[in-house]
């Protein structure tokens, strides 16, 4: 699907929502993310927890049914395509039932792309970080460059792929983790070509500033990640414990040691984080775009993840369908003078309900989320 110079939101999509054999062996028979979002508990007088899906429905993405469901809803309020997040682990997937639904069902008519999530999975929620579930170990290596390629090759080919100059997109979560990021791209574009496959668009995603200097060279774009990109900004008028010098350097550290200093540091301060909502983003629309490169702005609905973090949550007070709707259709304006091809705003998120980020609808407000983004980009 070709970008026109009409603003088209893409919504992150979460495939947390069903069964499989590895979370049954780490958190319990039938465990999804819905157990988690169920247990959560208010954390003081007001707050809006648990967070329950209107009419009840803890849905099931294994079910067809779910997954049209989503789209159906998704097209009728103006969202243009999903972004899925996609886990693969040096050859093995997970979580990759909802994508392949979509690959195997051409019904299913909204445009998507890929994210790879390319980070550890570890116990994180229940605050022991350092244990490791599925290790992230990005060897260079063609043979699995190769097998990763086999799978991607799908999405990238298929017809409602989201293309950007007639490219397939395919975002990145952790550039900076991918060793030989610019050889495996190579490897790839080499053999998308000799399945006549036009050469991939590859993004990557930005919260905070790029570890490994140079990393963005390999890359046609960045994606600007909300609301994390503007509480991270060194300006941002709450800075985050992140953002203090002495963690710097932690972001270069293996995986596995920087999840054992944030078990650490969360055991010793387990307290609630908040920041304010109106001010995320008034930061949200003066964030600057990278310089030589086109950067597709970021938004998001709301957050608080306290269904996974409890007493460690971070929460934005004062969000609302009417301040989300305020200022979403500011960023829908500005996003409509910047230059092509930047015409793409990626939402956080359609159904993170773990994270207290979604646009589906809830018990609270039902479908105003949803009709607030129907209206913003309606008015372009």
């Amino acid at each position: 699907m070709e970008s026109r110079n009409l603003v088209k939101l893409i919504a992150f999509y979460f495939p947390q929502f069903h069964a499989i054999p590895e979370n049954d062996k780490w958190w319990g028979k039938g465990f999804t993310d819905w157990v988690n979002v169920k247990r959560a508990k208010p954390q003081y007088a007001g707050h809006y927890q648990p967070r329950v899906p209107f009419q009840s429905n803890y849905y099931d993405q294994s079910n067809i049914d779910t997954l049209s469901w989503q789209i159906d809803l998704a097209k009728e309020h103006g969202v243009f395509g999903f972004c899925h997040y996609h886990y693969w682990f040096g050859g093995k997937q997970l979580l990759q039932t909802p994508t392949n639904l979509v690959l195997e069902n051409k019904d299913l008519d909204l445009p998507f792309c890929l994210c790879w999530a390319n980070e550890t999975w570890s116990r994180r929620w229940d605050g022991r970080d350092h244990h490791i579930l599925q290790e992230q170990t990005h060897v260079p290596d063609k043979a699995l460059w190769r097998a990763h390629f086999e799978y991607l090759a799908k999405a990238w080919s298929d017809d409602r792929a989201i293309k950007v100059d007639g490219r397939p997109l395919f975002v990145i979560y952790r550039a900076h983790r991918v060793e030989q990021v610019d050889a495996m791209f190579d490897f790839w574009r080499e053999l998308a070509h000799q399945r006549g496959i036009a050469s991939p668009y590859f993004a990557t995603v930005k919260q905070y500033e790029f570890p490994v200097p140079g990393v963005l060279k390999h890359f046609d774009a960045v994606v600007q990640f909300q609301p994390f990109e503007a509480v991270y900004s060194p300006d941002f008028p709450q800075p985050p414990l992140e953002t203090n010098p002495w963690l710097k350097p932690f972001r270069l550290l293996p995986d596995k040691w920087q999840d054992i200093l944030r078990s650490a540091r969360y055991q010793l301060m387990p307290k609630l984080t908040f920041y304010d909502y109106d001010k995320t983003w008034e930061h949200i629309l003066k964030v600057k775009r990278e310089a030589g490169i086109p950067a597709f702005p970021g938004a998001f609905v709301d957050w608080d993840n306290t269904a996974r973090y409890v007493k460690r949550a971070r929460i934005f007070k004062g969000a609302s369908p009417e301040r989300f709707e305020h200022w979403f259709q500011q960023l829908v304006d500005v996003t409509a003078t910047r230059p092509a091809p930047e015409h793409f705003i990626f939402l956080n998120a359609w159904n993170e309900w773990a994270e207290g980020t979604y646009l589906e609808p809830d018990e609270k407000y039902g479908l105003r989320y949803l009709q607030a983004v129907k209206r913003a980009l309606s008015a372009q």
